[in-house]
């Protein structure tokens, strides 16, 4: 398993037009569809990113990945059955999951919100009284740990939200984690772990794969955008 992030800069539109250029014109006009210039620069990295892993793993050249998404909208690679990925942006950060088992992976920027109401019409009963019981001060942290725990275990599962968040429960015990839902455990077993890459951040992924790597691989983006084009020349279009 292995799991990459890397911290968004800003790029100005001729940069990201240049990058654009060496796509083609279906995924140059799924990336002209966002109208934020963040969001499409988030999505244009998390391209990047597992256009370049994906060529270094399977030793393949750029112009031979198709990636496609089954019926709830989950990305896989064609062709290759046992490469696994998940993709996850929020804030300054694109992080990127890899393994050879069904995996997921979710990050979000920890905000001030009303995180009580949230968890109580989404999450399950227990994770509402895990969250909003004892110490206030890490109430906050806790919600936000609930809430990449699930949205992991739902990607990793490759169904979206066609399974509500209540229908099923995180219990977290200290550096334990397991998910059951209403009628008990799942018959298959997913592992879990949370990752600290900076404290405005909450960042877990969920895997049939127990072998989490100790920390997530930090990427520059300059190298990365760099890395791409070299392999880009030797691959042809993405």
């Amino acid at each position: 398993m292995e799991i990459y992030a890397v911290r968004i800069r800003d790029m100005c539109l001729k940069e990201v037009n240049n990058i654009c250029s060496s796509f083609s014109s279906e995924k140059k006009y799924t990336l002209e569809k966002y109208t934020n210039k963040l969001d499409r620069i988030r999505s244009l990295l998390g391209e990047l990113l597992i256009r370049t892993v994906a060529i270094n793993r399977l030793r393949i050249d750029n112009n031979s990945l198709t990636f496609d998404k089954n019926q709830f909208g989950k990305p896989f690679l064609k062709g290759y059955p046992k490469f696994h990925f998940n993709i996850s942006h929020s804030g300054d950060y694109v992080v990127c999951a890899i393994s050879n088992s069904l995996i997921g992976i979710d990050i979000e920027k920890i905000n001030q919100i009303d995180y009580e109401a949230i968890a109580k019409d989404f999450f399950s009963s227990p994770e509402y009284l895990y969250i909003t019981q004892n110490d206030k001060h890490n109430n906050l942290k806790k919600f936000y740990n609930i809430w990449t725990l699930k949205e992991s275990f739902i990607k990793c599962c490759g169904i979206g939200l066609s399974m509500p968040l209540d229908t099923f429960t995180i219990i977290k015990n200290h550096n334990h984690i397991r998910v059951a839902s209403a009628k008990g455990e799942f018959k298959t077993r997913y592992y879990f772990k949370l990752f600290d890459i900076d404290r405005e951040y909450k960042l877990a992924v969920c895997s049939l794969d127990r072998t989490f790597p100790e920390k997530v691989t930090l990427i520059n983006q300059e190298s990365l955008i760099t890395n791409y084009y070299n392999l880009v020349s030797n691959g042809g279009l993405a």
